[in-house]
């Protein structure tokens, strides 16, 4: 009788360690999807021009200093991460590891990582020139990762405020082929209405080629060159833009 009850016994003791553990696991897994559910939807924000306090990404910050081996199996959780440390990389005094590293370093690792998994991601190809010159200084081979930026994602209309003036400041270091991606993405600003972003990128870094990115602007919409050229001389920049003579511009008639 001795040896069934204690078999009944160890039995019992075995099924209810296996059931403890499988809580356990189950609850970590799930903590994780949740972090990681909140990682992607903070990233979405973030792309989207959302800001947060350094002290509310706290749970985020947790989820960035684990195991980095779940980024091999999702590259949209190594892209929220990248992501993530981007936008921290920018804020002032937040320490985003135990260790003090240094932000930008992070950053770049985050970035490299994210493009292993999508190489074709212009976004990260932009950041990942601009992280090298905030770490290591610009030098001529940092433009290839601008080129390679469009070289990937040509018409990627939501990053072009972000690439088309930084490309403009280093245009002539470009291959012909980029430069003239550079010139139809200023033309694409003033063609999907985006004035303001236009003209800061022309009377900023642009403004050296002006007559050539004025010239691109034949095919765009002629609604949107007369908003151009309105926003231009309203700020007393006297250009031409093509198609709206000085002496006909439609808001001086009355």
């Amino acid at each position: 009788m001795i040896w069934p009850r204690l078999r009944h016994s160890i039995l019992r003791f075995v099924l209810l360690a296996l059931g403890t553990l499988g809580v356990l696991w189950s609850t970590y897994l799930l903590r994780d999807l949740w972090l990681q559910r909140g990682m992607l939807e903070v990233a979405d924000r973030l792309v989207r021009g959302d800001t947060f306090r350094s002290r509310d990404l706290g749970p985020i910050l947790l989820q960035l200093r684990s195991d980095r081996a779940v980024d091999a199996l999702s590259p949209r959780i190594a892209r929220a991460r990248a992501v993530v440390f981007l936008y921290l990389a920018e804020l002032d005094g937040v320490q985003v590891s135990p260790e003090g590293s240094d932000g930008k370093l992070l950053a770049w690792d985050a970035v490299n990582r994210s493009l292993s998994l999508t190489p074709q991601d212009a976004f990260f190809w932009v950041h990942r020139y601009l992280l090298w010159n905030a770490i290591s200084g610009f030098s001529s081979e940092s433009v290839a990762l601008l080129e390679e930026s469009y070289n990937v994602g040509p018409r990627e209309g939501w990053i072009a405020i972000l690439r088309n003036r930084r490309a403009l400041a280093v245009l002539s270091q470009m291959d012909e082929p980029s430069q003239q991606l550079v010139v139809l993405e200023f033309a694409a600003l003033v063609d999907a209405g985006l004035i303001d972003a236009a003209e800061a990128t022309l009377t900023g870094t642009g403004w050296i080629y002006r007559e050539r990115l004025l010239a691109s602007l034949d095919k765009v919409a002629l609604p949107a060159r007369e908003a151009f050229a309105k926003t231009l001389v309203d700020h007393g920049v006297k250009v031409l833009v093509p198609g709206v003579p000085m002496s006909d511009q439609p808001w001086r008639r009355n």
